[in-house]
């Protein structure tokens, strides 16, 4: 995704190796170290595959300065998150947002300046969850024109067990897949289990919720 990078990595996977064998049905410790990065890839893909963060994960985000007034009949293609200056919001990607650490800015002059947090706050009512400015508050106008506000965030479920169940069956779904598979698991023609899908549907984040002044694309 454009913009926005991830700054520290989860401790843990919504799924454990003991839960793993046991669905499994493995009794010693031969294959674990195959197992291992078998649910780091399962994790990842489900997480590629909804838009949504699994386990607490801290993201940085940043977001370009365009003013869609200054030049209406503008054709060129817009590849990352964006500021209308004459909009207040800025969406988040990659819910459930737990927390917002810093929102900052930039000027021509690459000086960093930090929002005080009172003029603004978390709307995690809808999803994906964004910050909104308050009211009579608004953007800096003299900003840089590339990365010109910086938003790090954390998102990611509190635990494994507040993952919805669906989900992490579609992980083990998949772990069990790739060791069934796993002499063939890199052929372009080995398919995902449709069921696969099917469990992670229901809660896949549409990229067209929300549109606002920043548009986190992916």
């Amino acid at each position: 995704m454009a913009g926005l990078t991830i700054t520290t990595e989860p401790t843990q996977e919504p799924v454990t190796l003991q839960e793993v064998k046991e669905y499994l049905r493995i009794e010693d410790s031969t294959d674990e170290r195959l197992l291992r990065p078998f649910i780091e890839t399962a994790r990842r893909f489900a997480e590629e595959h909804m838009g949504r963060t699994l386990m607490q994960t801290t993201y940085t985000m940043f977001v370009d300065a365009y003013d869609e007034m200054a030049d209406p009949l503008w054709e060129g293609v817009k590849t990352g998150p964006y500021l209308n200056y004459y909009k207040n919001y800025i969406i988040l990607p990659r819910p459930p947002v737990t927390s917002v650490t810093s929102v900052s800015t930039f000027n021509d002059s690459d000086t960093e300046t930090t929002m005080a947090a009172s003029k603004y706050y978390v709307d995690s009512a809808r999803e994906p969850a964004r910050i909104v400015l308050r009211q009579g508050e608004t953007f800096p106008t003299a900003l840089r024109v590339a990365n010109a506000i910086k938003v790090v965030y954390v998102a990611g479920y509190s635990s494994q067990y507040s993952i919805p169940e669906p989900i992490r069956m579609g992980i083990l779904q998949h772990i069990a897949y790739m060791y069934e598979h796993r002499g063939d698991m890199y052929e372009a023609s080995a398919p995902i289990p449709p069921l696969l899908k099917s469990l992670y549907a229901p809660y896949v984040v549409h990229k067209a919720l929300g549109t606002s002044s920043l548009l986190a694309v992916g």
